[in-house]
């Protein structure tokens, strides 16, 4: 008689233990555990940890994400490299997911904590290495060895492939159609760089036509890199760079950047690759959103969220208005009813008119610094729990850092899909409602 093989544990394990030291903790959750409580405890915080472990399990039904030679099936949750299947603790099967997932985003140890964790459980970031090391150990002992990348300063990736997936002729079609619509602007935009090359040369150069043309400059970084002009979108990072120190000794490099950048924006746009998202969009905003429950109904089951919804409202300031009309395009289709503003002035008039749900700031935009507006925001009790999200091109460590430390609540790096911002609006939504359900019941 043959031997029958266990079947394999995927459930969480929570660990009820008098054992709460570093130590302790680490070789715990090396051993597969997936969260901890410390006795003595309150049999209330026991059944709100057990609670929180079983609200993150994630709906089943969902296509297979897949990095090269790496799968992982939601249905099943089962993760294989080639033919080898890897066991993974619950814990680390999210935390892979969560990679998946968002294959170009940078996740730092807050927001992995933010993720994967339930609001006012959440341990230490070492606890988010510990899990790190132990997912890298075995990714590699299968043979997938280096797929998880770290961002110095910043946190961790997926590290990108080689090559790029190819996307469907629809997805093409769909972006160049788009491209049509917004290519005159962003030549505009070009000409007005052409403008300081001229000025220049004339050494008549004014200081409002160097600011606009740096001003054009940053607006391209986002909108060329929603069509997937990325090298174009580099180019103009590097010419708004060389506007901001120019002189006539930098005029080369400057023509010469300018040049590149339209030699790209000659080739046809290449569309992001957005099917994984696309695919998995309902069953990621149901796993995040829930529905949006109203106090009280957070156990509810989850219910994922149609086009057809009522609205939400939610308010976007940016000076571009390529930008303003894209969100304008898709928004409403999710059941976001969206109030674009390109002055900054006149937030705090228009949030009391309109009323928003959440609020989207860019960072850097004329007469008004994004930043210093999200802390005079923060300081007004009526809106000082208004969940606020930030698109940026900027993402180095020290503009991020600044955007927490001013209140902000998330951000997304231009360029972004129409999934990602979907999904991070609806997870922000989904938090402060929680926050408000914990603040009322208490």
């Amino acid at each position: 008689m043959s031997a029958v093989a266990p079947k394999k544990y995927r459930e969480p394990i929570l660990l009820l233990t008098a054992k709460g030291g570093s130590s302790d903790k680490v070789l715990g959750l090396d051993a597969g555990a997936d969260d901890y409580v410390v006795k003595p405890c309150t049999v209330e915080e026991l059944g709100a940890q057990i609670r929180a472990l079983l609200r993150r399990q994630q709906p089943t039904g969902t296509p297979l994400l897949e990095c090269g030679a790496l799968r992982l099936n939601p249905g099943t949750c089962k993760v294989t490299y080639g033919e080898q299947e890897i066991p993974l603790s619950a814990k680390e099967y999210r935390l892979l997911e969560l990679f998946l997932r968002q294959p170009q985003r940078i996740f730092s140890s807050s927001l992995i904590l933010e993720h994967l964790w339930a609001f006012g459980d959440a341990p230490s970031e070492e606890t988010i290495r510990t899990h790190i090391k132990r997912l890298r150990r075995k990714l590699k002992s299968a043979g997938a060895e280096d797929l998880i990348e770290t961002v110095y300063g910043m946190g961790y990736r997926l590290k990108p492939l080689p090559a790029d997936t190819p996307l469907t002729d629809q997805a093409r079609a769909a972006t160049i159609a788009l491209w049509s619509q917004f290519k005159t602007p962003c030549l505009e935009r070009i000409a007005t760089l052409t403008q300081v090359v001229v000025a220049l040369e004339a050494g008549q150069l004014s200081e409002a036509v160097r600011h606009q043309a740096e001003v054009a400059a940053h607006n391209l970084v986002g909108s060329l890199g929603m069509f997937g002009f990325s090298t174009a979108s580099h180019l103009s990072r590097e010419i708004e760079h060389c506007l901001q120190a120019i002189e006539e000794a930098s005029l080369p490099a400057l023509k010469a950047l300018i040049t590149s950048l339209n030699q790209e924006l000659q080739q046809s746009p290449q569309p992001i690759d957005d099917s994984d998202w696309q695919a998995s969009l309902a069953d990621a905003i149901a796993q995040q959103v829930q529905h949006l429950p109203q106090p009280g109904e957070m156990d509810a089951a989850a219910v994922i969220p149609k086009r057809s919804q009522s609205a939400v409202t939610v308010l976007a300031v940016d000076d571009d208005p390529l930008l303003l009309d894209a969100l304008s395009r898709f928004l409403p289709a999710w059941g976001i009813q969206l109030t674009p503003l390109n002055d900054a002035r006149q937030v705090l008039t228009t949030l009391q008119t309109a009323v928003p749900d959440l609020l989207i700031l860019d960072v850097e935009m004329p007469y008004v610094d994004g930043v210093c507006l999200c802390q005079q925001i923060r300081s007004d009790r009526t809106w000082n729990g208004l969940p606020i999200l930030f698109l940026t091109a900027r993402t180095d460590t020290q503009t991020i850092q600044r955007l927490y430390h001013a209140g902000a609540d998330d951000y997304v790096a231009k360029p972004f899909s129409e999934s990602e911002i979907i999904i991070r609006i609806f997870n922000r939504l989904q938090r402060n409602r929680l926050l408000r359900s914990l603040g009322t019941s208490g």
